[in-house]
């Protein structure tokens, strides 16, 4: 009889043993995976470590996929996965253009986030990432076209302030590079870009158009503009200067290859985004504290004008846990995780009352005048799920001007010819 007894006692132990052990290890095993964007190598290991309190708190593993630092593909990459109903990823990152081709694949953020927590974003980009009332998006940081210099080397050629024109920014970059090759750095550049053809240097191009008041390829009703006498005078000078003040291999940089390059000392000026400030301060950098930055040039047509971009993150519909991905993104989120990232990394908040934050106003005196700039988006909302294919048909189109295997004016009417073939009946 006591054999028997401690025979059940014991079943009865293993059997609640195997099902804590289940239950603990079913827990154990929940997942969110992140699909990031072209955040480069800093910002994907500075959330990894931002996350992990999170990861503790729901004792959940956080994956975040390694993918090339090229929006381009990341979308490739993206768009293949959702055409497979792939489930294993979660949290997808969006650029500032992508609604109109993913907003079909994407959960409503209503459902899991109060009015109130939404009211905190830009009301702009709530704007932008909101189609037919559904809130397909929220902000992880904001981008803005910013024109940078060697403060150092303007004034030991005796110029007091910063370029305000392109015809300013070809003279002076003429000038100090004669100067400093002269002086024995052969590898000085008086201009660098991304300019490979990648949805990063779209930006650029239509910063470039927009200055001389050449438009932005396709107008807000959808009429194809990439043929006029302004886009055709901003492109004739600015790609003019490749081999000359802009080194060839510009074609082949993205964004952070021009980072790199002006970093290096070898530079007079840079368009890049907020992010690259941080880099180039931190300690070892050959430019730290020998540089500035301001508006982005304008032509003579035209004003100056900073290219709209910046990252979303979203929930896949595909997503089997997308209450807890929405949680992690409001943890990622909170005003402390998004103040961390601009002091460290230079990520602008979606929160614009953090922008008033004296830490971060200190830390990067330009911010108050770059929320004094005007802005250009790339015409993502008046093309919608066309959008890529416009976009890379500019891209092919510049860069053929760039290396000099077409003209501009020939080059610019067949874009527009091909901007109509894309459009069809409509957008």
């Amino acid at each position: 009889m006591k054999l028997s007894m401690f025979k059940q006692a014991a079943v009865g132990a293993a059997a609640a043993l195997v099902m804590t052990l289940s239950a603990s290890a079913a827990f154990a095993q929940q997942k969110i995976t992140i699909m990031p964007g072209a955040w480069s190598g800093a910002t994907i290991d500075f959330l990894r470590n931002q996350i992990k309190p999170w990861e503790e708190k729901n004792n959940t593993k956080v994956e975040i996929l390694n993918v090339p630092n090229n929006g381009t593909e990341i979308l490739a990459i993206m768009q293949q996965n959702l055409a497979a109903s792939n489930a294993d990823i979660d949290i997808n990152a969006m650029d500032v253009v992508w609604q109109g081709m993913l907003e079909r694949f994407a959960v409503d953020m209503k459902q899991y986030f109060t009015p109130e927590e939404i009211a905190k974003y830009t009301p702009a980009t709530i704007a932008l990432n909101t189609i037919k009332d559904r809130l397909i998006a929220v902000p992880f940081y904001g981008d803005i076209g910013l024109f940078y210099y060697r403060q150092d080397l303007l004034e030991k050629y005796g110029y007091k302030e910063p370029p305000k024109t392109w015809a300013e920014v070809k003279e002076m970059s003429e000038k100090v590079q004669a100067g400093e090759r002269a002086a024995g750095n052969a590898n000085f550049w008086g201009f660098v870009y991304p300019g490979s053809v990648y949805e990063g240097f779209a930006t650029d191009i239509v910063e470039w158009i927009n200055s001389y008041g050449g438009g932005t390829w396709v107008d807000k009703d959808g009429n194809v503009t990439a043929n006029n006498p302004n886009a055709k005078a901003a492109l004739e000078e600015l790609t003019s200067w490749v081999g000359k003040t802009v080194p060839p291999g510009v074609t082949s940089y993205i964004i952070d290859d021009a980072r790199g390059a002006f970093q290096s000392g070898n530079y007079l000026f840079m368009r890049n985004w907020p992010y690259a400030y941080a880099s180039m301060q931190a300690d070892g950098s050959a430019v730290k504290g020998k540089f500035g930055v301001t508006a982005i040039p304008h032509g003579p047509n035209g004003k100056s004008a900073s290219g709209l971009g910046g990252w979303q993150l979203w929930i896949s519909k595909f997503s089997k846990n997308p209450k807890l991905a929405a949680d992690l993104i409001k943890f990622i989120n909170t005003p402390e995780n998004q103040k961390e990232r601009m002091l460290k990394l230079a990520r602008l908040p979606g929160y614009p009352e953090l922008l008033k934050d004296p830490d971060i106003l200190k830390t990067y005196p330009w911010v108050d005048m770059a929320q004094k700039f005007d802005l250009v988006g790339r015409p993502s909302g008046s093309t919608g799920t066309k959008y890529s294919q416009v976009s890379n048909a500019a891209l092919k189109a510049v860069n053929d001007m760039m290396t000099g295997r077409a003209k501009v004016g020939e080059r610019l009417e067949q874009l527009d010819a091909e901007l109509n073939r894309i459009k069809g009946r409509g957008w």
